[in-house]
């Protein structure tokens, strides 16, 4: 398998080539660095299965129009072996938010630190630029003062992009301050609650420029 983590990376860089939602390749560059600085402060993980999950994790993403079929197939052009890249599958398999929630239950180690990879990408500053960037990809309002957050949205709710609601502060809480409470390893919770008090002092600026008084009591109330 030599040079299979710069194979994987050009795999991933083509097929986000042209993204401009946030999801591109500098999206994976930087969820492969989270990893590999997690890796550091756990044991008893296998390192390529974390690597190779953390570049491929969104090449079958739907916000992508991915088929679904990308990653498995790159795996086993590639000539990994079945157990390691059944392994990777089962990682990219759980880890979205779309599919654990808030409140993930991972059996893997190597799927705590690529979750935690990947939902620190969202959170911080990076993900303030990383919302605003997916709503002007897909024409996302902004903000609209009379649409609050709508509690337990289910996994379908989710990813409509029609629905009420579904405006860029809102993914704020629908997912972005959800996250701090999803993060499975030590020195992602460390991480992330330095990421979140960002966001909700940026979501508390944005209230009070906006004379938003409602929203900002909402905010303090969570």
């Amino acid at each position: 398998m030599d040079g299979i983590i710069e194979k994987a990376l050009d795999f991933a860089r083509a097929c986000h080539s042209g993204d401009c939602s946030g999801h591109d390749f500098a999206h994976i560059e930087r969820v492969l660095k989270n990893a590999e600085r997690l890796l550091a402060g756990e044991s008893g993980v296998d390192g390529l299965v974390v690597k190779l999950a953390a570049i491929l994790h969104d090449v079958d993403d739907y916000k992508l129009g991915a088929s679904g079929e990308r990653a498995k197939q790159f795996l086993a052009e590639n000539n990994v072996p079945q157990d390691v890249a059944a392994r990777v599958l089962e990682v990219i398999g759980v880890i979205s938010f779309s599919k654990s929630g808030s409140t993930p239950r991972f059996e893997l180690p190597e799927q705590k630190i690529v979750s935690d990879a990947d939902k620190l990408d969202a959170m911080g500053a990076i993900g303030v630029c990383r919302t605003v960037m997916y709503s002007v990809a897909t024409g996302r309002e902004l903000f609209n003062a009379a649409e609050f957050p709508t509690e337990h949205l289910t996994p379908e709710e989710y990813k409509d992009k029609n629905r009420r609601g579904n405006h860029s502060i809102n993914h704020f809480f629908d997912k972005l301050l959800r996250l701090k409470g999803a993060m499975q390893t030590e020195t992602g919770r460390r991480e992330a609650e330095r990421r979140h008090l960002f966001m909700v002092a940026f979501l508390e600026e944005f209230f009070e420029e906006m004379g938003a008084v409602e929203w900002l009591e909402y905010l303090r109330r969570r």
